[in-house]
């Protein structure tokens, strides 16, 4: 089996792309969620805190006074406190997420990735996929990133161990912001050192792109064949084009008027009829075989055979199959048809 060392071309590529095959990184559409989320936080989080006291401000006041219908405005009061608290997130998440992966993969739609595969429920693959180099770079990320996350909560906790005592000494409201500005200060840590793992990872995602559309000596082979068409099927389909126009020409010399020769390497032959076009045509010409074969079809038909090498000569060089004699050959022509005329004539008188 050839090795796959040629960079893929843009047929392959574009093959590749209708079948779902595209560079993408999960992990950058990941990290830019996270850093919208914590940038989003440090904006809502004034006006969720607000809600949320709200909330728990209408819950105290309810408290004497449990029934039914306390209960039922309680719980649509959280159920719409919750959905404007949500929504926000709910909606950057969407934005974020959709944005990311319509510039990674060019607004591609395809459900060729959905469409079943035997391959998918083949245990040989199966396993290669679960024990493969992708599995266990996978598998590297994420051990990386929860290491990461382990690291910034103990950095966050070994930095504020003078300050974690000193929250029973102050109110609620305040230790709250102490706690909040520390979570946020991890949380940002941690988004920023997601977007670099995301980096990376785009970096390897297009690494494995580009290895997995390389293309063997053989690949590029087919492709030019396809593209271009099978050689042997082209000349064979050139073959019978050039049998049937033979064989259409052939058909044609019972039309003509006169066959000129040289007389044995050329043979072209002519008709002349007004109602078709103003000018003597060329019905039929060929050389050597294909010479001898118009003036056994011409002695066929009866068709009358001139011999004039010059004419000949200049009408199979100049003049194609359907064209009109040039005008600098009427004179020749002329002559040549006024002699079978005369010589029709005198066959018929005869």
């Amino acid at each position: 089996m050839s090795e796959k060392i040629f960079t893929a071309t843009p047929r392959k590529r574009q093959d590749a792309r209708k079948k779902g095959q595209v560079l993408r990184s999960q992990e950058i559409v990941s990290a830019l969620m996270l850093l919208a989320f914590v940038l989003l936080l440090k904006i809502w989080a004034s006006p969720m805190v607000v809600k949320m006291s709200q909330l728990m401000t209408y819950t105290y006041g309810l408290s004497a006074d449990w029934t039914i219908k306390s209960i039922a405005s309680l719980m649509l009061n959280v159920l719409f406190i919750g959905v404007q608290v949500a929504a926000p997130f709910f909606a950057v998440g969407v934005a974020v997420a959709t944005a990311a992966n319509y510039f990674q993969v060019k607004g591609l739609f395809t459900i060729e990735p959905l469409k079943p595969q035997l391959s998918r429920i083949s245990p040989m693959k199966g396993a290669k996929r679960m024990f493969g180099v992708r599995a266990w770079v996978e598998l590297g990320k994420s051990l990386f990133k929860v290491s990461i996350i382990g690291y910034f909560l103990y950095a966050c906790i070994r930095d504020n161990m003078e300050v974690f005592p000193a929250l029973q000494q102050i109110d609620v409201r305040q230790g709250a912001i102490l706690l909040g500005s520390a979570l946020q200060t991890m949380a940002w840590k941690i988004a920023l050192a997601f977007l670099i793992i995301a980096v990376i990872d785009y970096l390897y995602q297009w690494w494995d792109y580009e290895k997995n559309l390389r293309m063997s000596h053989q690949d590029l082979k087919d492709e030019y064949k396809q593209t271009e068409g099978n050689p042997q099927l082209k000349a064979e389909i050139k073959k019978k084009q050039r049998a049937l126009s033979m064989r259409r020409m052939m058909q044609d010399v019972a039309k003509a008027d006169v066959v000129i020769t040289n007389p044995t390497h050329f043979a072209v032959a002519l008709r002349y009829a007004l109602t078709e076009k103003d000018a003597p045509y060329v019905l039929a010409k060929g050389r050597d075989e294909v010479a001898l074969r118009i003036k056994e079809k011409a002695k066929e038909y009866d068709i009358v055979i001139v011999e004039n090498k010059p004419l000949a000569r200049v009408l199979y060089s100049k003049v194609e199959i359907g064209q009109k004699v040039p005008a600098d050959l009427y004179k020749a022509v002329a002559e040549v048809l006024a002699f079978v005329y005369r010589l029709k004539k005198k066959r018929r008188m005869a």
